[in-house]
């Protein structure tokens, strides 16, 4: 996913050397091999942006995706005036989405839930990467089948769970939400209002 016109001013595009990045990702990607690690590093770049930055957004091309050092984010869907929540992620989260990855415009915007500092992944070198080298092949696939299988666990709450079940589920495994994330976000995750939460969170 090349930075392009939507970047907003304030995003600081601090200097971290590539001895650094790669301490970094070392520490997260640890199967890759020294030679693998040296190729990955030299298509990533450090990202500092304050919250409300939007890193993907809904209708648009994005060329990179992006390894969360610290802060968070939320994706979610534009509709009829109003956001669906669909997933959140924080530190030391892979985040990205397949249709960009694929080179098509976004279905979903991705913002910062706050200021945070990122790794981020030229998508295109990383995909040519994987043709010629195993060892980031195989990163990238674990990378798809744990968002897909993030997405699967998604739906399957959606449909055979409570709201209270989602809600408990997701303090249970995400602690820091509430500390993180607005009630009004966390509803739109769960598919409930913002009043059927409040009745939630006081039994």
């Amino acid at each position: 996913m090349r930075r392009y016109a939507y970047w907003p001013a304030e995003a600081n595009y601090k200097t971290m050397d590539k001895l650094e990045l790669k301490g970094i990702l070392k520490s997260h990607f640890s199967s890759l091999e020294n030679e693998s690690l040296n190729a990955f590093v030299k298509h990533s770049s450090y990202l500092k942006s304050t919250k409300g930055t939007k890193l993907i957004s809904e209708g648009r091309r994005h060329h990179y995706f992006y390894l969360i050092i610290e802060g968070g984010v939320k994706s979610y869907y534009s509709r009829d005036s109003r956001d669906v929540c669909m997933w959140f992620a924080f530190e030391n989260e892979a985040i990205g989405t397949m249709t960009t990855y694929e080179g098509l415009p976004s279905k979903e915007t991705v913002e910062l839930l706050e200021d945070s500092e990122l790794i981020k992944f030229n998508i295109e070198k990383i995909k040519e990467l994987t043709r010629t080298d195993l060892s980031i092949s195989h990163l990238i696939n674990d990378l798809i089948i744990e968002h897909t299988l993030c997405i699967e666990e998604r739906l399957y709450q959606l449909q055979f769970t409570t709201s209270e079940e989602r809600y408990k589920s997701i303090i249970q495994t995400t602690p820091e939400i509430l500390q993180k994330v607005s009630l009004t976000d966390i509803a739109s995750y769960l598919g409930v209002s913002r009043e059927t939460l409040s009745r939630i969170r006081s039994k």
